[in-house]
């Protein structure tokens, strides 16, 4: 009954460590973090994408944007940035198929191309801890 319980009891050790290293943050990223103003003002919510530069090695990751402050993490090296928001507008003109299916609202890109779909952002990420700031202009 005793070497049973030992058994047991390594068992159960053994797990434990398995599941505590297996559960770290081993998966080479690196935490990001930083502001994002539009026009000078906290972007109230939105997403913020980090990708490998064309031809480099590494992962592309994103995470929410909330009162102008993000917390991703990201490989290191060479990323392009690409940060959106949106907004829902009144539609001032509606076509007749929108007022025939009580169409009213449509969801509009709040930031400029040049941040995202066409981005003009790139940051360096480096092993540890990494704080980027984006100050967005929409003229």
């Amino acid at each position: 009954m005793q070497k049973n319980y030992l058994v047991a009891m390594a068992l159960v050790c053994v797990l434990s460590c398995v599941a505590f290293v297996g559960c770290g943050k081993g998966d080479g990223l690196n935490p990001v973090t930083g502001t994002v103003t539009l026009d000078g003002a906290p972007l109230e919510s939105g997403t913020i994408n980090m990708g490998p530069m064309a031809g480099q090695d590494g992962t592309a990751t994103g995470g929410k944007i909330e009162n102008g402050i993000y917390s991703i993490r990201a490989s290191e090296g060479e990323m392009v940035v690409s940060i959106r928001s949106k907004k829902t507008v009144k539609i001032d003109n509606p076509t007749e198929d929108e007022i025939a299916h009580n169409v009213t609202e449509r969801t509009e890109e709040i930031i400029p191309e040049k941040y995202n779909q066409r981005s003009e952002l790139k940051v360096t990420i480096t092993k540890g801890k990494n704080t980027h700031d984006f100050a967005l202009e929409s003229k």
